[in-house]
């Protein structure tokens, strides 16, 4: 293996605490986690696109992309719809990784024949649970038919340790690849990307590395000195410019520059259709016809009009950004888009502005939750942990992820810290399957500055450890959808009393003797070893991820307790 590859790879294994010793395998996580951040650039649980061992219709990852988030669950779909009313952009992604130093163009052929099966309606291959899984999922994304904006893009990334030549015989399988899937009709392009060594470390440099991109920005003003903000420039660029800060290096939207994806792209609604309409037909209008974008960095350099922007976020802009980038290629005679640029590391300075320029149109609540004061307290309270005890909070999206050695998986997003809570402290782990949007909605009272931290903390922590019982095989794979189930019985089981309330001084003692399971795997093994045979004796089909999603199971786990 290429040298650089391999310690790119230790890095990636480090970071998500990894113990695999079968470097096939290694390989297979590490390709799919660099391949699939490229089209997804927020932190993701490699195990939740990583298909597993045989029966795999020769894919190695598959990851579902429904308006922008990585999809684990048909619940998301309907959470998606319920909030954007359409599917408007969908991408398959499915990746084959071979520790081989060479691109074997039969090996390619039946990666296809593989992603192929997997939509057939009658498929030909055996399939094993996780295959089974993702394809229901897909099923039922086409049941949507009415809602989908257009036909999805189907992407295959075939990954080596070798060097791409674009060798005949193998691009000659690649373009009957696609062609065979396109035949399917169900896909608007199909995508086949050879990944050898050196771009397998540039996509992997790419997860680590900070965003930065250089854009001409000759018609602007120097606005005043400003408290809070180092500099700001308030004018206008064009469409090629603008472009170049959205679109990522395989042609697809960058989503991750849009801040917490706070008000998703609403598809083709009246509005964004009469800004598509103004694009193309009178283009030379639109910097008077919108209003524009907002461009926070924390690093803003330039010589002349060369403006280089790094570690950037589009906080209000996301329809307008997503209009330019569909019509992209309808834009005549050139288009100028109004847009201030702020350089600023001030928190407080960043929550104003983003709550003020989204505020002039319809944000949900949860959209904004992270600029909460209560986030900030909870930020604060993860850092007064040390060692093997230390997590990340993340209010912002890949605040952790640049220029740090922080193991990814110690990082805990807020949409992982609500599921976490809402299983372990309200008992609703069969709705962590929902968009955390969601969730948010069901539980009354969460994140209430009254409430004592160390609870938001425990059940984050547990879930931490929960997983690296998973990925280092203490506990068998098949119980790991019930994950949020064995949160809540943890809670229950270690009650010796009422369980307190999140506001009371008794419930620090409480998560404090939680604690000190989850901190030991000996211990914690034995505890969740005890609580499946539970799960087992409520659970008819265990290899099923359904009965994770009902409330039945919830409270015929309950009844093992005596609740007071």
């Amino acid at each position: 293996m290429d040298r650089i590859v391999q310690s790119y790879m230790d890095s990636f294994l480090k970071s998500q605490d990894i113990v695999e010793k079968n470097q096939s395998k290694q390989f297979e996580m590490f390709s799919s986690y660099c391949a699939i951040e490229q089209m997804y650039s927020e932190n993701f649980n490699p195990i939740d696109v990583v298909i597993g061992d045989g029966d795999d219709c020769g894919i190695d990852a598959i990851a579902i992309l429904v308006n922008g988030l990585l999809i684990t669950s048909k619940e998301e779909i309907d959470d998606l719809l319920e909030i954007n009313k359409k599917l408007s952009e969908i991408n398959f992604v499915f990746v084959q990784a071979k520790t081989s130093s060479n691109f074997d163009y039969g090996d390619m052929g039946t990666f296809g024949t593989g992603v192929k099966d997997f939509f057939s309606d009658s498929p030909q291959m055996r399939r094993n649970e996780a295959i089974i899984e993702k394809s229901k999922i897909v099923e039922y994304i086409f049941s949507k038919a009415t809602y989908i904006k257009k036909k999805p893009v189907c992407y295959l990334y075939y990954i080596t340790t070798g060097k791409w030549v674009n060798d005949q015989n193998c691009v000659g399988r690649m373009e009957l690849v696609k062609s065979d899937l396109l035949d399917l009709n169900i896909f608007s392009n199909v995508v086949y990307i050879p990944v050898g060594a050196d771009l397998l470390q540039k996509y992997y440099r790419n997860t680590i590395d900070v965003i930065e991109t250089e854009i001409e920005f000759s018609n602007k003003i120097l606005l005043p000195e400003i408290p809070g903000v180092t500099q700001s420039y308030l004018g206008y660029i064009d469409s090629e410019s603008y472009l170049k800060l959205i679109t990522g290096e395989n042609g697809e939207i960058r989503k991750s520059v849009f801040y917490d994806n706070v008000r998703d792209f609403q598809g083709d609604n009246p509005v964004n259709h009469e800004m598509s309409e103004s694009l193309r037909t009178d283009s030379q209008k639109f910097v008077l016809l919108n209003n524009g974008v907002t461009v926070i960095c924390k690093e803003l350099s330039n010589i002349g009009n060369k403006f280089t922007l790094t570690d950037y976020q589009i906080v209000n802009g996301c329809q307008t950004s997503h209009v330019i980038f569909n019509n992209k290629d309808d834009i005549i005679n050139g288009l100028q888009l109004p847009i201030k640029l702020i350089e600023t590391e001030d928190d407080e300075t960043v929550n104003r502005i983003i709550k003020a320029t989204n505020r002039q149109t319809e944000v949900s609540d949860e959209q904004l939750i992270a600029l909460n004061e209560f986030h900030r307290k909870l930020e604060a309270f993860y850092g007064t942990f040390t060692g093997a005890n230390r997590l990340y909070y993340e209010r912002r999206s890949k605040q952790y992820n640049y220029g740090t050695d922080i193991e990814k998986v110690r990082i805990v997003s807020i949409s992982t810290q609500i599921k976490a809570v809402a299983s372990m402290f309200y008992d609703k782990p069969h709705l962590a399957s929902r968009y955390y949007g969601r969730l948010l909605k069901s539980i009354d009272g969460v994140f209430n500055d009254g409430h004592q931290l160390l609870p938001y903390y425990t059940c984050a922590f547990t879930l931490y450890r929960l997983e690296f019982l998973f990925r280092n095989k203490s506990i068998p794979a098949q119980y790991r959808k019930f994950k949020y189930f064995i949160l809540m019985l943890i809670k229950y089981d270690l009650a010796d009393d009422k369980i307190p309330e999140m506001n009371a001084n008794k419930m620090n003692k409480f998560c404090e003797k939680i604690l000190a399971i989850a901190s030991d795997n000996s211990k914690l093994t034995d505890e969740v070893n005890k609580l499946t045979q539970l799960i087992d004796k409520h659970v008819t089909d265990i290899t099923s991820a359904e009965s994770t999603k009902t409330a039945t199971l919830v409270e015929n786990l309950k009844t093992e307790f005596v609740i007071k």
